[in-house]
């Protein structure tokens, strides 16, 4: 049984991505890919699906449609939020913001998503599950169990390659600040050899301190993004935003990594 509850929540996670790129494709108006890992998945749309699955067959067996769509809706949003704030702590970054959106709880739920939720808590249970559960249950035991490892074996790879990105991006800011700040020390100790005293040469050595840390970060960021592969800047680039430590930086650098993405994107066309 839990090796087939290990496919199911695959299959949804997949099925959750695609609803997750599309919906928020049309929300946008231009194709965005969503997501936690570097693979077309995402984990809480399979958790979710696998949670409301068992508690409407072995729980709640004479539900009603409003019954299945009150339920849904309300556990998904505290599944969002929890997995929001636990993403947030543990990674300093998160993956989706509601903050624009209307009636929303600290940008990590809204309404109008739970709502979307909802309908689809009818959808798996009245559509997907009457086809996907029986021909879960008919599939060979050892091929079940074959499956299953090798499911977990790709979510745990994508998983341990996701906070490898995560780790080594932080690190590449503090580099890049390590970088800029020798430069910086040196710059500023020349300007002020040359320029002593407060007269007005002091706000042209001003100016000049501060063109030049533009330049710097600058040559820096398109350094570093320029050494990104694919799967780095792919996974980098589906971060909304960080926080804590660093932030600012990072995001600057997050954003330019998005620009460099959508550039080279607009010259492949």
């Amino acid at each position: 049984m839990v090796d087939r509850y290990v496919i199911y929540f695959s299959i949804m996670s997949v099925v959750g991505y695609i609803y997750e790129c599309f919906a928020m494709t049309i929300w946008l108006g231009k194709w965005d890919n969503r997501g936690f890992l570097f693979g077309p998945a995402i984990p809480i749309y399979g958790a979710g699906a696998l949670l409301g699955t068992i508690l409407f067959t072995y729980f709640m067996k004479n539900h009603t449609p409003f019954q299945v769509f009150l339920i849904a809706m309300g556990a998904s949003a505290i599944l969002e939020y929890v997995v929001h704030y636990l993403l947030e702590k543990i990674f300093h970054a998160y993956w989706w913001d509601y903050s624009k959106a209307p009636m929303n709880l600290n940008g990590r739920i809204c309404l109008p998503a739970s709502i979307g939720f909802g309908i689809a808590g009818l959808i798996i249970v009245y559509l997907i599950n009457p086809v996907l559960l029986p021909v879960l249950k008919g599939l060979n035991e050892n091929l079940c169990q074959c499956l299953a490892l090798f499911l977990t074996f790709l979510f745990t790879l994508d998983l341990t390659l996701t906070v490898s990105v995560l780790t080594g991006f932080e690190n590449r800011v503090e580099s890049m600040d390590s970088f800029i700040n020798e430069h910086m020390d040196s710059l500023i100790s020349n300007i002020l050899d040359e320029n002593k005293g407060l007269d007005k040469k002091f706000y042209g050595a001003v100016d000049k301190i501060d063109e030049t840390r533009k330049r710097l970060i600058s040559a820096r960021i398109e350094k570093v993004v320029s050494s990104m592969n694919d799967l780095y800047r792919i996974s980098v680039s589906r971060i909304k935003r960080f926080t804590g430590r660093n932030a600012g930086r990072m995001n600057d650098m997050l954003r330019a990594i998005k620009h460099r993405i959508n550039k080279e994107e607009e010259n492949e066309r």
